[in-house]
């Protein structure tokens, strides 16, 4: 039996949070070889709003970091979720047989007062309000089968499975009306809090929505052990995606599929016990939905899946028993990117792709007894590698 419960506040004015729940879990053998794992979560999630700062001259605002914009009386958070879920493991000889199946039920909503553009002498800034209420269902099932087996002295860890999945969501959005007149207001920079009364109410853009997903996917993978110096892994994942949207306040259906392969492959390398040297590529999407899957328009309904291709080396040095130092540099390619277009903002056009360069060192574990340390270190550069339209470096 787990459970948790926090009630905090933090260096923000007018933040709080309260949250808690349960999660009993019940293991069961009805033989030697089969074990039923029941599992419940029950968590309640409350908190205020808190959009952070605005910005000014493209840098964040020169203003004390405690500073809040909205009304915090009335911006907040709340989220529900209720999960369940049955895990069985079999073993038939050398074959380990595991079906998990998850339920979760998900109620969240949010009313957020967004800080905007401020005025050039800084002495007002503008601001907006909206909430979203968003409630969903989905059922997952997975079915996994490993087994270990020679070839001469090679050994493979083969694993196989099939995955489905249905998840069922509905969206609903309101705009803030500021005395039930204006979606947006202007507020003093010095002082930004919200006093006027605020409407809530659906604008002819806000989403009413309801969607649709089905999943299906099968995957397999075999982890080689050549010898006690190298492994290699290699496996492949295709999935079927179908996204059925339905605009409740047009009556509009709208539906894509998606058939989605994703390759993995790596290689491990240990020269003595403690040091590990890997390296990795794999290929994931992202659907044109976006990953909330919460809007599907006839405009993204023909849009690709961003696809995300990731190179990465890294090591792991077990100093001591109880001390890990890691470092890995990687390479993130993103194609099929998306943005508004510019000449028209209700139209959503392919960009072209970006790259992401990075590394990243970490410590993880005790160096004595009485010191036990945790962290890192990472640097990222990333940037527009092609576009539709001239473009420039993007982040560093």
């Amino acid at each position: 039996m787990n459970g948790v419960y926090e009630n905090s506040e933090s260096f923000r004015k007018y933040f709080g949070l309260e949250r808690y729940g349960i999660s009993p879990t019940a293991t069961f053998s009805p033989t030697s070889q089969t074990k039923l794992t029941l599992g419940y979560e029950n968590f309640h999630d409350r908190r205020v709003s808190d959009r952070g700062i605005t910005s000014f001259g493209g840098r964040p605002a020169d203003v004390a970091v405690d500073t809040y914009y909205g009304n915090p009386k009335d911006g907040r958070v709340r989220a529900g979720v209720n999960l369940g879920s049955v895990l069985v493991d079999h073993q038939a000889g050398r074959v380990l047989i595991r079906n998990r199946t998850q339920f979760g039920a998900y109620d969240r909503f949010y009313q957020n007062y967004v800080p905007g553009a401020a005025s050039a002498d800084k002495s007002l800034v503008a601001m907006s309000a909206y909430n979203n209420a968003t409630e969903r269902l989905n059922i997952f099932n997975q079915t996994d089968v490993s087994s270990t087996v020679f070839t001469g002295k090679v050994r493979h860890t083969l694993l196989g499975g099939v995955e489905a999945g249905r998840q069922l969501t509905d969206n609903f959005r309101s705009t803030g009306y500021f005395n039930n007149l204006a979606t947006s207001m202007q507020v003093p920079f010095s002082n930004p809090l919200v006093t006027a009364p605020v409407t809530f109410r659906q604008s002819a853009t806000d989403a009413n929505n309801h969607l649709r997903v089905n999943l299906g996917a099968t995957y397999l993978q075999d982890q080689v052990r050549l010898s006690r110096f190298v492994q290699l892994v290699g496996g492949i994942r295709f999935d079927r995606f179908d996204l059925q949207y339905r605009n409740n306040r047009t009556g509009d259906n709208l539906r894509r599929i998606d058939n989605l392969w994703s390759p993995r492959a790596g290689v491990i390398f240990r020269p003595v016990d403690p040091v590990s040297v890997y390296a990795n590529y794999s290929v994931s999407y992202l659907p044109s939905s976006g990953d909330q899957f919460s809007s599907l328009t006839t405009i993204t309904q023909q849009v690709k899946p961003e696809k995300f291709t990731n190179y990465e080396v890294g090591v792991k040095w077990e100093a001591s028993r109880d001390l890990a130092l890691t470092a890995a540099v990687y390479r993130l390619d993103r194609t099929n990117t998306r943005s508004t277009d510019p000449n028209d903002p209700t139209r959503i056009v392919q960009t072209g792709s970006q790259r992401t360069n990075g590394f990243e060192v970490g410590a993880t574990g005790s160096v004595t007894q009485k010191w036990q340390i945790a962290g890192g270190y990472a640097y990222q550069d990333a940037f527009v590698t092609q576009a539709t339209a001239p473009l420039e470096r993007a982040c560093r």
